[in-house]
């Protein structure tokens, strides 16, 4: 088997979702002829906050060798942006913490010795002087890593692909925050970065056409579209008992460019008509701001229907999932092209999934294609979905029937479909 390398700075046990794409990536590739080095950080899988991804953890490099891979943790010591954001970034010192990106984004042009990525470059050129790797795939975000992948090519001619499980200067999502003059001049900073850095890979891997098309134009380099997709083990989850209230969730983070406005009034016209619902949004309380931007919208009387939670354990998120009768998305504004990351969880575990509002785009397509998506464009029609949804579960043998109709089209949206378009890639 072909060695290659996998950096990236997220990776099991952590919990995030960014881990999941390169943890199976690695447990799979020996599949299709290569055996992966995965080179991350130490991680404590207890993470129930944004700063306990900060604290420090480790204090020597921790190997772990399978027949499959191997995976090399390093010890974590937050540089200077994450050690400012840990102490000073949700207080009213804040504005330090703004100084200290704008000291961040000006060093890291000669050296991530400040970063909390100073370790990973050595110990590389280190791992690369003793073996051969085919290829050395780097995962961002973050995209200071990619500098990484400079280095290395520069002097030890090493071959590397970047992975974008998001775009970076032509990030539509960091561009609808609010524009200050720091976070302009950060942005234009790195877009310089971008193109220099990434300019000596050998190609881009994105996780939807649409980024790719955006990414390669930007480059002006080659890439491909590898979806983040689903794991096979949840098409085998058994059925759940459903919670006894009518419950639609949504599962992780939301930006502020995802309007909840819609979907609370249908909740609020459910309610009036007596036929109303849970509405869950699962871990969107990871991020302090967005927790309570989502709990100032919600009317007082909506309250006891609504609730958002902390992140779970990804045993106890799946278990939440399966006793929830309805998955909701909810469109980006008037971004298109961007693909929620659990919508592929969704399709495996066979729910009708209530897209409101609908983006008219990329996962509207993927969830017609399924044919387990519902579309609302405004309140009426919305509330009418739901009474429909709500009629769809007493009849149980229609909806095993639509959860296995499924099945076939969405296999292409599998993780290891997805991964070996990206073996024959590297061929």
């Amino acid at each position: 088997m072909q060695k290659i390398l996998l950096l990236s700075h997220y990776f099991q046990p952590c919990t995030l979702t960014p881990a999941q794409r390169i943890s199976y990536w690695a447990e799979n590739f020996h599949r299709l002829g290569y055996y992966p080095v995965v080179v991350t950080r130490a991680w404590n899988p207890d993470i129930r906050t944004h700063q306990d991804t900060k604290l420090p953890l480790g204090r020597e490099v921790r190997m772990e060798k399978f027949p499959t891979h191997e995976v090399h943790y390093l010890p974590f010591r937050p540089g200077m942006l994450d050690w400012t954001y840990l102490h000073l970034g949700e207080t009213w010192l804040r504005p330090l913490f703004l100084l200290a990106k704008l000291v961040d984004v000006g060093l890291v042009r000669f050296s991530l010795r400040f970063t909390s990525y100073a370790n990973y470059l050595p110990y590389l050129k280190n791992l690369i002087s003793q073996d051969h790797f085919h290829t050395l795939i780097i995962s961002g975000e973050p995209f200071y890593l990619f500098r990484i992948g400079y280095s290395l090519q520069k002097h030890l001619n090493q071959r590397w692909i970047a992975d974008y499980r998001d775009d970076w200067s032509t990030n539509e999502l960091q561009m609808e925050k609010s524009g200050s003059l720091i976070r302009k001049w950060v942005a234009k900073l790195e877009s310089r970065y971008e193109k220099k850095w990434v300019q000596t890979a050998d190609s881009i891997i994105s996780v939807s056409e649409p980024y790719t098309e955006r990414i390669c134009k930007f480059l002006n380099k080659k890439g491909i579209t590898i979806q983040n997709g689903f794991e096979e083990r949840l098409l085998e989850l058994p059925e759940s008992e459903l919670d006894g209230q009518f419950t639609l969730i949504y599962s992780g983070v939301l930006y502020p460019s995802q309007d909840i406005s819609l979907i609370l009034e249908v909740l609020s016209q459910c309610h009036a008509m007596n036929r109303p619902f849970r509405l869950i949004f699962m871990g969107a309380g990871f991020d302090l701001k967005e927790k309570k931007r989502i709990e100032s919208l919600v009317p007082d009387q909506l309250k006891p229907w609504v609730q958002v939670t902390e992140r779970f354990p990804r045993s106890k998120a799946l278990e939440m999932l399966q006793k929830a009768h309805v998955f909701l998305g909810i469109a980006y504004g008037k971004m298109k092209g961007i693909p929620s990351s659990k919508l592929y969880e969704y399709l495996a575990l066979g729910k009708p999934v209530f897209l409101c509002p609908t983006d008219g785009d990329l996962m509207e397509q993927i969830l017609t294609d399924s044919g387990l998506g519902y579309f609302a464009q405004n309140t009426k029609n919305g509330v009418g979905i739901l009474l429909q949804l709500q009629e769809l579960y007493l009849d149980k043998n229609k909806l095993a029937e639509k959860k296995a109709a499924s099945r076939e089209p969405i296999f292409k949206y599998s993780r290891f479909s997805q991964l070996k378009k990206l073996a024959e890639h590297l061929g």
